[in-house]
C-alpha cells in the first residue's frame, strides 16, 4: 500500500529522474546530486533496475544513465563487460518512451551496443574521441586534472583529492546530465570542484606521521590495482611511496600469475611493499623477481598485524597506497594508519 501512495504521491510533483546502473554507479550518484538538486535519483544495480520504470516513464524529464559494466583496463580504452550483468537494464531501457534520455559509457561496447537496440536520445561518455563528450590531457598531483571536450567545446577540469580512470567517467557522466539539465561545461567545472569521493574509492587522506594515504580499500580488480599502483608512482611530491596490497580476488585460474604481475608494477612504482592474504603472496614474489629488495617487503596474514609493522614504518612524506578486494577487509588497515583529528 505504501508503494501505491508513494507512486500517488510521486505522480502529482512530477519531478525529473534519474535512474544509475552499472558499477560506477554509486560515484556517479555522488558527482551528479552536486549538478542537479531538484530531481529524484536512484543508483540501482541490474537486480532492481526496472523497480524505476513507473518513475522513468512517468517524470517530464527522465534520464537512464549506464556506467561501466567491465574492469575498467588500466592501458587502453576500450574494453566489454558480460552482458548477463545488465539485462534487466537492456530490457528497461527497450521498454522506455523515446523521450527519455539514454547515457552510455561508450568505451565498454556491452554498454555502449544498448543504443542500438533503443530509439532513446542518447548521449555517449568515455576516452575515446567517437564519444560526445570524451576526456583527454590527465594529469596527476594530489587529485586529477584532464579535459572534457564536447562539439568543440574543451573545459579543463579537476577533481581534487581523487585518482583514477573511473573518477574520470564519473565526471564524464555528470557532465553529461548537468548538460541534458541545461548547464555549461564551464559551470559543470566549478560545481565538480566539490566532488567527493566515496571511502576505498581512489581517496587522499592524512596520514599519521605526516603522510598521505591513497585509500583504494574497496573492491579491487586486477586492473585497477595495476592503474593505483602506476598512479602511485607518477603522483609527484612525496619522499617515498608505500604499496600496502591485500588479495584481489576473482582473478580465476590466473590467479598466481595475475598476483605476479602486479608484483611487476610495485619494483617500477614502489618503495616499500606490504602484503596480506596468501594470494598476495605472490605479488611479493613478482616484485622480488623483478629486482626489489627483499628487505623492503613484508608480508602477513591479517590486516592487524600488517598495520602494527606499518605504523612503525611510516615517515613524514611518505604516500601510501592501501588496496585490496573487499573480502580482505583493507579498510582495517587505512583507519588504523588515519590521521585522527
Amino acid at each position: 500500500m505504501s508503494e501505491v501512495f508513494g507512486k500517488i504521491k510521486y505522480f502529482f510533483q512530477k519531478k525529473p529522474v534519474i535512474v544509475i546502473t552499472g558499477e560506477g554507479r554509486n560515484l556517479a550518484r555522488e558527482a551528479i546530486s552536486l549538478l542537479v538538486k531538484d530531481a529524484l535519483i536512484f543508483s540501482l544495480d541490474d537486480q532492481k533496475v526496472k523497480r524505476a520504470e513507473f518513475f522513468l516513464k512517468s517524470s517530464p524529464i527522465s534520464i537512464l544513465v549506464v556506467t561501466h559494466v567491465g574492469d575498467i583496463p588500466f592501458d587502453r580504452d576500450y574494453f566489454a563487460g558480460e552482458g548477463e550483468k545488465i539485462k534487466n537494464t537492456i530490457e528497461l531501457a527497450k521498454s522506455l518512451p523515446a523521450k527519455n534520455y539514454l547515457v552510455l559509457n561508450y568505451d565498454d561496447e556491452t554498454v555502449r551496443e544498448i543504443d542500438d537496440i533503443t530509439n532513446l536520445h542518447t548521449f555517449t561518455f568515455g576516452f575515446s574521441e567517437r564519444a560526445d563528450f570524451f576526456a583527454t590531457d590527465l594529469k596527476f598531483n594530489h587529485g586529477i586534472n584532464f579535459k572534457i571536450n564536447h562539439k568543440g567545446s574543451i573545459v579543463p577540469f579537476w577533481l581534487d583529492g581523487t585518482f583514477g580512470k573511473e573518477q574520470v567517467y564519473t565526471a564524464l557522466a555528470a557532465a553529461v546530465v548537468g548538460t541534458i539539465f541545461g548547464k555549461n561545461l564551464v559551470e559543470i567545472s566549478q560545481e565538480m570542484r566539490n566532488y567527493k569521493t566515496l571511502p576505498g574509492k581512489m581517496r587522499l587522506l592524512e596520514g599519521i606521521n605526516n603522510s598521505k594515504i591513497l585509500d583504494d580499500a574497496e573492491s579491487a580488480t586486477l586492473f585497477s590495482m595495476i592503474e593505483a599502483i602506476e598512479i602511485l608512482g607518477k603522483v609527484p611530491g612525496f619522499k617515498r611511496k608505500i604499496a600496502v596490497l591485500g588479495d584481489v580476488i576473482g582473478v580465476g585460474k590466473y590467479t598466481i600469475e595475475a598476483h605476479e604481475a602486479i608484483g611487476e608494477k610495485v619494483a617500477k612504482n614502489c618503495d616499500l611493499l606490504f602484503t596480506v592474504g596468501p594470494r598476495a603472496k605472490f605479488i611479493a614474489k613478482g616484485a622480488m623477481e623483478k629486482g626489489m629488495d627483499d628487505f623492503k617487503i613484508f608480508s602477513f596474514d591479517t590486516t592487524e598485524d600488517a598495520a602494527f609493522k606499518l605504523k612503525e614504518t611510516i615517515r613524514a612524506g611518505d604516500l601510501i597506497l592501501v588496496d585490496g578486494s573487499k573480502e580482505i577487509k583493507m579498510s582495517e588497515v587505512v583507519d588504523r594508519i588515519r590521521k585522527i583529528w
